[in-house]
C-alpha cells in the first residue's frame, strides 16, 4: 500500500506543478508513443495517417555505444516528446557517413533514395560497424553489417511497399580458462515483406493497411528459425471510428507455433476527451484462447496543454529466437531441449499518468505501469556449452547463456522531458524506475509467492538517458548523450548471484560544416572508459575516438 500511495502522490503532485505552469493559450496536441492522440481538428473523425512516400534518412547524433548490441530502456516512455533536433529544412535524400575509430573501428553508413518514375521510388541502405582490436580479453572483436532496400509503387487507390533486409553479425564467445577462441559466431537474418496502404482516410470509407513478411534467422552451425507474419488494419469513421486489427504470427524452431490475434475496437473523440474500447482475442497452438480488454482513455484540460490518460489491456506473443539473439548474441545455439520457447503472456497491463506542455517549450510526462507477465525470458550461464569448428579440430568450452522462463510482476515509474532551452539548444531526459517480483513455487507445489531481486537477472532497477544538441553557429554543432543503468544482478561462473557495477556511458560529438552539404565529425565514445558489463564477463567497448565525414547529396 505504501508503494501505491507513493505513486499516486507523485502523480498528483506532478500534475499540480504542471497545471500551475501554463502561461500560453496556443492549441497544443499531446501525442503518445503507445497510443497516438488525435489533433483537436480531427477528433470528430479519426483519420489514420498515410505514410509519406519517402525513404527515411536518419540524422545520426551521438549515441551511447555498447559491445555492438543495444540496451533499450526497460519500457518505452509514453511522452508526447520525440527527441529530435531539427534546425534547418534539408531536402537532400542521400546521405553518407564514413569514419574510423582509434581501435581500428571502421564506421560506414549510406542511404540512397531516388524517384525512378512518377509512380515508383527506390531506397537503398548499407551500414557497417566493427572493431578489429581486442578489448579486455582475447579475440573480442566484432562486426555488424546491414543491407536494406525498399521499393514504393503508387497506384490510383494506394501504395505498395516492398522491402528486403539482410543482417550479418559476428561475435566471439569467450572460452573458459583464458583459452583463445579464434572462431567467431556468425549470426544471419533475412527479412522480406510487403505492405499495401490505401489512399485517403477512414471517414465514411473503408481504410485498409495489409502487409506480411518472412524472416529467417540462423547461426552458422546452430539454430535456424523461420517466421511468417501478417497484419491488417481496417477502419471506418463517421463521427466515431470502428476498426479491427488482425495479426498472424507463425514460428518454426524445431517445433511450430501459431498465434492469431483479433482486436476489434471502437473509438470516440471530442474536444476534451478520447475513449477507446475493444477486446483482443488470441488464438494459440493447442487450442488455447486468450481474452484481453483493450480500453484506454484521455482527458484534455487547460486548453489541451494537460492530458490525463489511462490504459488497461494485455496480450500474448511468441518468444522468438530472433528477438532473443538480438538482445543477447551470446546465448547457446542448441535449443532442441526447449522444443519451443512458448508464449509470453501479459495477463494484466495497466498504464496511467499525465502529459503536459509547459511554457510552450517543454514537453513532460510522468506515468506508472504495472504488468503481470508469464513465461518471460531471463539469461543464466550455460556451463556445458562446447563447440567444434570445421576449420579447427579443437573442442572449445565456451561461456554462453542458457534461457530461463519465469513468471513475474513489474512496476515501472516513468518520466521524461524535452526542453527546447533556446533556439539553438535542445535537451531531453528519460527515466525508468523498475521493481521486479519473481514467482516462486514451493517444493510441495502448493504455495505460490512473489519475491524481489536478484533473480530478475540483468533487469536494472533504473535506467536513465540524457541527450542534448547545441548549434553554436552555422559552422559548428555539438551533441552529447549519456546512458546510465542501475543495479543489476547476474549469475556468475560459480552459479552465485553477483551484482554488476552500474553502467555509465557518455558520448560527445561535434560537426564542422566544411561546405553546405559536407561536414567533418568527431565523436568520443565511452568518455570515462567505464568497463561495464551488459552480460556477465562480456564488457562493453572502452574509450574510443571516431573521426570522419558526413555528406548529403
Amino acid at each position: 500500500m505504501k508503494y501505491k500511495s507513493l505513486i499516486l502522490i507523485l502523480l498528483f503532485a506532478f500534475a499540480g506543478v504542471l497545471a500551475n505552469a501554463q502561461s500560453h493559450n496556443e492549441q497544443v496536441t499531446v501525442e503518445g508513443t503507445y497510443r497516438p492522440q488525435i489533433k483537436r481538428s480531427e477528433r470528430l473523425q479519426k483519420t489514420p495517417e498515410t505514410l509519406e512516400n519517402k525513404f527515411n534518412i536518419p540524422d545520426y547524433k551521438a549515441e551511447a555505444k555498447d559491445f555492438s548490441y543495444g540496451y533499450d530502456m526497460e519500457v518505452e516512455t509514453m511522452s508526447a516528446m520525440t527527441y529530435k533536433a531539427d534546425y534547418v529544412a534539408d531536402d537532400k535524400e542521400n546521405f553518407l557517413k564514413a569514419g574510423i575509430g582509434t581501435r581500428l573501428s571502421p564506421l560506414f553508413l549510406f542511404r540512397h533514395y531516388s524517384e525512378l518514375s512518377r509512380t515508383m521510388s527506390l531506397g537503398v541502405g548499407v551500414s557497417h560497424y566493427s572493431s578489429w582490436l581486442n578489448q579486455d580479453y582475447k579475440k573480442s572483436s566484432f562486426m555488424n553489417n546491414d543491407f536494406n532496400v525498399m521499393a514504393i509503387n503508387k497506384f490510383r487507390d494506394g501504395e505498395l511497399r516492398a522491402f528486403a533486409d539482410y543482417k550479418y553479425d559476428l561475435y566471439h564467445l569467450r572460452a573458459y580458462g583464458d583459452v583463445e577462441n579464434p572462431n567467431g559466431r556468425n549470426i544471419h537474418s533475412l527479412n522480406l515483406g510487403a505492405k499495401w496502404i490505401t489512399n485517403g482516410s477512414s471517414y465514411r470509407d473503408l481504410y485498409t493497411e495489409v502487409g506480411g513478411d518472412y524472416r529467417a534467422t540462423w547461426i552458422a552451425g546452430g539454430t535456424t528459425e523461420h517466421q511468417l507474419n501478417a497484419k491488417a488494419h481496417l477502419a471506418y469513421s463517421d463521427g466515431y471510428t470502428v476498426a479491427t486489427d488482425i495479426e498472424m504470427n507463425y514460428n518454426n524452431n524445431y517445433q511450430s507455433q501459431l498465434l492469431v490475434a483479433l482486436n476489434p475496437y471502437i473509438n470516440f473523440s471530442g474536444d476534451f476527451f478520447n475513449i477507446r474500447a475493444g477486446l483482443r482475442v488470441d488464438f494459440k497452438t493447442g487450442g488455447n484462447v486468450g481474452l484481453y480488454p483493450d480500453v484506454n482513455g484521455s482527458l484534455f484540460i487547460m486548453d489541451n496543454k494537460l492530458e490525463f490518460y489511462a490504459k488497461f489491456g494485455g496480450r500474448s506473443k511468441i518468444n522468438t529466437f530472433a528477438e532473443i539473439i538480438s538482445e543477447n548474441p551470446f546465448v547457446t545455439t542448441n535449443f532442441e531441449n526447449f522444443s519451443e520457447f512458448g508464449y509470453e503472456k501479459t495477463g494484466f497491463d495497466f498504464q496511467g499518468g499525465v502529459k503536459a506542455k509547459m511554457a510552450n517549450n517543454i514537453d513532460a510526462h510522468l506515468g506508472v505501469r504495472y504488468r503481470n507477465i508469464r513465461n518471460g525470458v531471463f539469461y543464466i550461464p550455460d556451463y556445458d556449452f562446447y563447440a567444434v569448428y570445421d576449420e579447427d579440430a579443437t573442442t572449445y568450452h565456451l561461456q554462453a547463456f542458457d534461457l530461463l522462463f519465469n513468471d513475474y510482476n513489474v512496476v515501472n515509474i516513468l518520466a521524461d522531458v524535452h526542453w527546447k532551452a533556446m533556439e539553438r539548444l535542445d535537451i531531453a531526459a528519460e527515466l525508468s524506475i523498475n521493481k521486479y517480483s519473481m514467482k516462486y513455487n514451493s517444493p510441495e507445489g502448493n504455495t505460490i509467492a512473489y519475491y524481489d531481486n536478484p533473480e530478475a537477472w540483468y533487469k536494472p532497477n533504473f535506467t536513465m538517458t540524457l541527450r542534448g544538441d547545441y548549434r553554436y553557429d552555422e559552422t559548428w554543432k555539438f551533441n552529447a548523450s549519456m546512458m546510465v543503468l542501475g543495479k543489476r544482478w547476474a549469475k556468475n561462473l560459480d552459479g552465485e548471484a553477483e551484482q554488476l557495477k552500474p553502467a555509465l556511458d557518455v558520448q560527445l560529438g561535434a560537426d564542422y560544416q566544411i561546405q553546405e552539404d559536407l561536414a567533418a565529425f568527431v565523436e568520443i565514445h565511452n568518455l570515462f572508459h567505464n568497463k561495464y558489463q551488459l552480460y556477465y564477463n562480456y564488457p562493453s567497448l572502452g574509450f574510443e575516438i571516431f573521426a570522419g565525414i558526413k555528406y548529403r547529396f
